[in-house]
C-alpha cells in the first residue's frame, strides 16, 4: 500500500511537470473547471473485464475535461451513443464485447463514429476497430492469427507524426502488453489512415520467439466517415511513464488536453484493499463506483487488486458483492481461511451484500449492505 500511495503522489507531480509532453502544467480539479466538458461514454459491459478496465476508467474519470458515464451493450442497442461525444472501449476480450454489444450494438457503434463521433480502443478495443466480419470494421487493418504473445514490457517506437497527432514526444517507449491484437495495414493512405508507432520488441508464447510481433503495429489512428479513430494494442494505462500517451490519443480523436487531478489525502489516511476479483465476475461497472467513490473521501486511501494478496499493507478488506461462483471460488481457492487470520491480527473486513453470506462470523467482519455508502462503512469500521 505504501507503494501505491507514493505512486499517486509521483502522478500529481508528474501532471505538474509533463508541459513538455504538450500536456497544460495548470491542475483544475472537476468542480473548478469551467470549460465545455466531452462527453464520453465508457463500455463497461461483458468482455471489458481485467485490472486495466478499472485503471483506465481512474484515468478518464479525473479528468476534469472529460464527463464520463459507465455504458452497456443496451444503451448502444438503444441509441443513447447520439447523447456522447466520445466512445472509449478498453480491454478485455473483443470477441465477447461484441456479443454483448449484439449486432444492432456494434451497428450503433458504426454509425455514432461515422456520424463524427470519436472513438479510442486499448487492446481489446483495438481488436475492435480491425476489418474483419467479426468486427466493427473501422480502419483497413486486418488481423494476423498468431502473432499474439504473451504480457510483457515492450519497446515501441512513436514516430514524428504519432508525436505530431499525440502531442507528445517522438522516440522509444517501454509499454505494458499483455496479449493484445497484432495486425497489418491493408493500405497506406497518410491523412485517412496510418501506423503511428510500431513495436520494437519480439514477446512469444513459452519457450518460443513471437518474430512476427516485431515491427508491428502498435498504435493506429484514421477516419471512419466523419469521426476519429484511434486505438493502442498495448495498454497505456498500466504504467505511469505512458499515462501521457492515453492523454494523447483522447486529444487526437477530440483535440482537448486531459489534465487528471486525483483526490488529495490526509496524512496516514485508512489503507483499504478492494479485492476486485469478485466484481469482474459480474461487471466492472459496480466496481468502478465503488472505487471512485472511496477515492474522493480524503481518509481513505485505496487499492485494487484481483488476487487477495496485498492483505499485509492494508488496514481493511472491502470485498464487493458478487455472483456465486465468485464467492465461492473464495472458499475453494484458501481465501477465506487466509482473511480470517487477517481478522484475527485486526485487520478489517467489509462484506456487502452478498459476500457477507459467504463469511464466518468474526468482531471484524462487518456487514454492508449492498446499496448503502461504502466509505460510511469503511470508516465506521476503521474508528472500532
Amino acid at each position: 500500500m505504501k507503494k501505491f500511495i507514493l505512486l499517486l503522489c509521483l502522478l500529481v507531480g508528474a501532471v505538474c511537470l509533463c508541459g513538455c509532453a504538450g500536456i497544460p502544467c495548470k491542475k483544475t480539479s472537476a468542480a473548478e473547471y469551467q470549460g465545455k466538458k466531452i462527453k464520453t461514454a465508457f463500455y463497461v459491459d461483458r468482455g471489458s473485464n481485467g485490472g486495466g478496465v478499472l485503471h483506465l476508467a481512474r484515468l478518464l474519470s479525473y479528468s476534469p475535461q472529460l464527463d464520463v458515464t459507465l455504458v452497456h451493450g443496451e444503451d448502444l442497442r438503444n441509441g443513447k451513443l447520439k447523447d456522447f461525444e466520445l466512445l472509449v472501449m478498453p480491454g478485455g476480450s473483443s470477441k465477447t464485447q461484441m456479443v454483448s454489444m449484439g449486432e444492432k450494438g456494434v451497428e450503433a457503434l458504426r454509425d455514432f463514429v461515422r456520424n463524427g463521433g470519436s472513438y479510442v480502443g486499448v487492446c481489446a478495443g483495438f481488436h475492435i476497430t480491425l476489418n474483419r466480419k467479426e468486427r466493427a470494421r473501422l480502419l483497413p487493418y486486418t488481423y494476423v492469427p498468431a502473432a499474439v504473445g504473451y504480457k510483457a514490457n515492450v519497446f515501441m517506437d512513436l514516430s514524428d507524426d504519432g508525436a505530431k497527432v499525440l502531442d507528445v514526444k517522438a522516440g522509444r517507449y517501454l509499454v505494458t502488453y499483455s496479449r493484445g491484437p497484432i495486425a497489418k495495414p491493408e493500405q497506406w493512405d497518410q491523412g485517412k489512415c496510418r501506423t503511428l508507432a510500431l513495436y520494437k520488441s519480439s514477446v512469444g508464447p513459452v519457450n518460443r520467439v513471437g518474430k512476427s510481433f516485431f515491427n508491428t503495429p502498435a498504435l493506429i489512428y484514421g477516419n471512419f466517415g466523419k469521426g476519429k479513430v484511434i486505438a493502442t494494442s498495448f495498454h497505456p494505462e498500466y504504467r505511469m511513464e505512458t499515462y501521457e500517451l492515453l492523454y494523447g490519443c483522447v486529444y487526437a480523436v477530440t483535440g482537448k488536453k486531459m489534465t487528471p487531478v486525483f483526490p488529495e489525502k490526509k496524512f496516514h489516511p485508512y489503507r483499504v484493499l478492494y479485492y476486485s476479483g469478485i466484481a469482474t465476475a459480474r461487471g466492472n461497472r459496480f466496481a468502478i463506483k465503488d472505487i471512485l467513490e472511496l477515492e474522493k473521501s480524503p481518509e481513505i486511501a485505496v487499492a485494487f487488486s484481483l488476487s487477495l494478496a496485498s492483505l499485509d499493507s492494508s488496514d481493511i478488506v472491502v470485498l464487493p458483492e458478487g455472483d456465486k461462483n465468485a464467492l465461492q471460488g473464495l472458499k475453494k481457492s484458501g481465501w477465506l481461511a487466509i482473511l480470517t487470520k487477517f481478522m484475527d491480527k485486526g485487520g478489517k473486513v467489509l462484506a456487502v451484500g452478498s459476500a457477507w453470506d459467504k463469511m464466518p462470523a468474526h468482531a471484524n467482519l462487518t456487514r454492508v449492505p449492498a446499496k448503502s455508502s461504502l466509505v460510511d462503512g469503511v470508516l465506521r469500521a476503521a474508528q472500532k
